[in-house]
Formats: structure tokens, sequence, C-alpha cells
């Protein structure tokens, strides 16, 4: 079974978050994609998912675990990013990051990188246990969200 028919089935619960355009300025001198821009695009992107997924943007990312390149990128590819929720804590909350390249014109897809990313909340510069907080709480009665188990 090749990798764009497991497609579907290897993003169940990802949401996409963004994309992106290979350019040149992306390229190692060999023509393929720096691995340090894809990765601050997972970054970018995971904070970008968990922003909208918690209803609270002031938080840093603590670690990037399990990377692992599967393939690499190339000038002109449509990188799509996509997300899910694997764990909240009290004060983090950890994402499953993959990039994905969608061939435009004969619709296939490959995977080029995943990784896990835990944030951790902040609140006067010191870790915030906003997942059990008033705050998050209040947020969640308009949202459907996990809580922190």
């Amino acid at each position: 079974m090749s990798e764009s028919s497991q497609f579907p089935n290897a993003l169940q619960n990802y949401e996409i978050v963004t994309r992106h355009i290979v350019m040149e300025r992306h390229l190692n001198a060999h023509g393929n994609l720096f691995g340090g821009v894809v990765l601050a695009w997972l970054d970018e992107a995971a904070a970008l998912y968990v922003m909208e997924l918690a209803g609270y943007s002031n938080f840093v990312t603590v670690s990037m675990d399990d990377v692992s390149f599967k393939s690499p990128g190339h000038r002109g590819d449509c990188l799509v990013i996509y997300c899910r929720t694997v764990k909240i804590g009290r004060s983090s909350i950890t994402v499953q990051a993959q990039a994905w390249v969608h061939e435009p014109q004969s619709l296939e897809k490959h995977l080029i990188i995943e990784c896990s990313l835990t944030f951790v909340c902040l609140k006067e510069g010191k870790a915030f246990p906003y997942f059990v907080s008033e705050e998050y709480l209040s947020w969640c009665n308009n949202k459907t969200v996990m809580l922190p188990e």
C-alpha cells in the first residue's frame, strides 16, 4: 500500500493548521529543505494550534521530541502541516505535528517529518497551571475542548 493511499488513515484526529510553499531560500546547497526551517514551521503551526485550542497565547515551547525526518522537501513542494493533541497536563500541552507534501498535479501525498512538541503556559514568567484554572474553565464554557486528565 502506498503512503498516499494510507494518507487519510494516517491523519485521523489531526487538523490542518497551515501550509507553506518550499522556496529557494528554504533550501540547502544540495536543493533539499533545511531541517531547521521545517522544524520552525512545525513549532509555529503547533503554537497556532494550541492558541486556538486553549484560548491562551502566553506559552513557550519546552521540547521537540521524537523528531523523525522521513523524506526531503524540495523547491516548489506544497507542504501541509497537521496537528493533534496528545496530552493536556496542568500547565502543559503536548501536540503531535506532521508535515506532508501534497503534489497538486498527481494528488500524491507523502510525509516528510513528524514530531511531538510540548508547550508550557506562563504567567508572570513562571509556569502557570492554566488548564486547571478558572480562566480556562470559563473559556471552555463556550467551546468543546479536552480537559486535563
